[in-house]
Order: C-alpha cells, then structure tokens, then sequence
C-alpha cells in the first residue's frame, strides 16, 4: 500500500520589515522539500496580512512589486482556517485548478521578525490545534525581546554584556539623561538596536553622544 504524503503547510511573506528574507528562504525550503514524502501547500501572507493559498515567493516578490495590486490579486483565494486547519478547496492563483481538501499535518513557519518569530502566530497554530515546526510561543516571545532575554539571562547567571534597554515613550520625554545614562554606564562606542526586530535590523555604532541620539 502507498502511505498517505504528510500534508505540509509553508507559510512565507508577512507583516515584517524582513518579508522579503522570508521569501528568499521559503524558496530554499519549498525547492529542497521530498515532494516523494510530502504534500506542500504553500501559503503567502501579503505585507498587508492577506492569506494567499499556493502562492509560490516569485508570485509574491511580483505582486509586492505591483502598485496597487497587493491587497486586490485573487483576495478571494484567501485562506480561511477552520476547525481542525482545513483548507478549503480554494483554486491557486495561477491555474485556476483546486488543490484540494483536507486538514494540514504540521504547518512550518517561515517568516521573520514579528508575527512570525515573536510567539504570536505560533499562539494562533496553538488555539487551532495544528502541529508547527520550531519554538513554541513562550519561547519565541523571549528569544525576539532581547530585553526580555537578557533579564531572563541574568535570572539564571549566564553571563551577558551590560546594556540598557529604554522604551520609546521614555526617549521622548527625557532623552538628555538616556544620554548620560549610556555614556556614564556603558561608554563608547556602544551598539544601538531595536529590542525585537531580526538580530541584525536596525543595528548601529554610536562613536558619541551625537551618533547615539
């Protein structure tokens, strides 16, 4: 007897500033997958959060790229999760031809930065009841808060580089002693960057208190 394929769902694309990293590494995933062991439904989520069934990164790469079409090509082809994650039989967007029905196996996420790797959409795979690879949402949540890592860090004594961590609202209302604060207890240079975005968006070298403001 043939053994049933798993049915895997690959979700790429995304309301982050890293949604074209996230196209670039779903077309490695998509293109190395055993399609022998495994169903692929890929699922691209626009900029603007639209849910597109069997959408492949090219399509989505193009779409952005189109003014004015992102948030009106085939929207309804929009995945719709339902009980136990059915996708609905829903024509893909470049043939018109179903791609069938039936729950997902296990869903992969491949989006960076927020609302992908931050907890937020492993808590919808969670109240969905639908298997995902990766961290689990508490664990995401931590590991995307660099503030919030660090105190957990320094909870259990592994060792970590003095830093600050400061909220925008606080940069808004007192700045000139943010500035003191940084120079008096870390000095320069020192390295500015947003507490949860991807570990490499947004860094910056601060030579002085100018370039750190």
């Amino acid at each position: 007897m043939t053994q049933q394929k798993l049915r895997v769902g690959v979700i790429f694309g995304g309301r982050s500033c890293e949604y074209d990293v996230s196209l670039h590494s779903a077309a490695s995933i998509l293109a190395n997958l055993d399609t022998k062991k495994y169903e692929v439904i890929p699922l691209g989520i626009t900029r603007e959060g639209t849910w597109l069934l069997d959408v492949n990164p090219d399509e989505m790469q193009a779409l952005g790229e189109r003014t004015g079409e992102r948030a009106n090509r085939q929207l309804d082809k929009a995945v719709v999760f339902a009980g136990n994650a059915t996708v609905h039989d829903l024509p893909t967007l470049e043939s018109g031809k179903p791609v069938g029905t039936g729950p997902l196996d296990v869903i992969f996420p491949v989006l960076h930065g927020p609302y992908g790797e931050d907890g937020t959409i492993q808590g919808l795979f969670e109240m969905a009841d639908i298997p995902y690879v990766g961290c689990g949402v508490l664990g995401s949540a931590l590991g995307m808060d660099k503030e919030k890592m660090k105190m957990l860090f320094q909870a259990i004594h592994l060792p970590v580089i003095p830093f600050l961590a400061y909220h925008r609202k606080q940069w808004e209302q007192v700045p000139e002693t943010i500035l003191l604060a940084v120079e008096q207890e870390l000095g320069y240079p020192c390295i500015v960057k947003p507490a949860n975005m991807g570990s490499s968006i947004g860094i910056s070298n601060a030579a002085d208190s100018k370039t750190l403001e």
